[in-house]
C-alpha cells in the first residue's frame, strides 16, 4: 500500500504511528520512510510505533537493517517501537540468517495497539477502540 508518489504510509493513530508495509520496499521508499517517521516523531512526541509487516512477503537484510535504524532512531527519540505481522516463513528466515531487530514484537496488529496502551472497549456487542488513558479517565468519571 504505497501512496500516489510510490511513499509508505505513515498513518497516525492517537499519539502513536501506524506504518503497513506490503510488497518490495525499494531504496527510494526506505530513504523517504526513515525520514518522514523520524520527523513526524519529533514534531509531534508520538509515544509510538508500529511496524505492521503483514503485506511483506520477504524480508531482506535491507530492511531488516532499515526497521532496525529507524526503531532505534525513534527509541532515542522516547518512542518505542512495535513489529507485528510477521509470517512464520519470515520468522524462521531471519532466525536461520542470525538477524536480530532489537524490537518488540507482536503477532498482530490488534495486539501492538494494545501494548501500546489502546485497548478494545467492546460494548453490547460492537467493537471501540480508545487509548488506555482515555479508558481510565472513563472509569474514574
Amino acid at each position: 500500500m504505497n501512496d500516489a508518489n510510490g511513499n509508505v504510509p505513515v498513518i497516525p493513530l492517537w499519539d502513536l504511528y501506524l506504518v503497513p508495509l506490503q510488497g518490495d520496499i525499494h531504496d527510494s521508499q526506505a530513504a523517504s520512510l526513515s525520514e518522514t517517521v523520524l520527523a513526524r516523531i519529533a514534531r509531534s512526541g508520538a509515544r509510538g510505533l508500529i511496524f505492521d509487516v503483514s503485506g511483506v512477503e520477504m524480508m531482506d537484510s535491507h530492511l531488516c537493517a532499515l526497521l532496525a535504524d529507524v526503531a532505534k532512531a525513534a527509541g532515542l527519540m522516547g518512542t518505542p517501537t512495535t513489529l507485528c505481522g510477521v509470517k512464520p516463513e519470515i520468522a524462521l528466515t531471519l532466525h536461520s540468517m542470525g538477524v536480530e531487530l532489537d524490537v518488540e514484537s507482536a503477532l498482530t496488529l490488534e495486539e501492538a495497539l494494545e501494548r501500546h496502551g489502546v485497548v478494545d472497549t467492546a460494548r453490547d456487542g460492537k467493537r471501540s477502540w480508545q487509548t488506555l488513558a482515555d479508558s481510565l479517565l472513563e472509569e474514574t468519571a
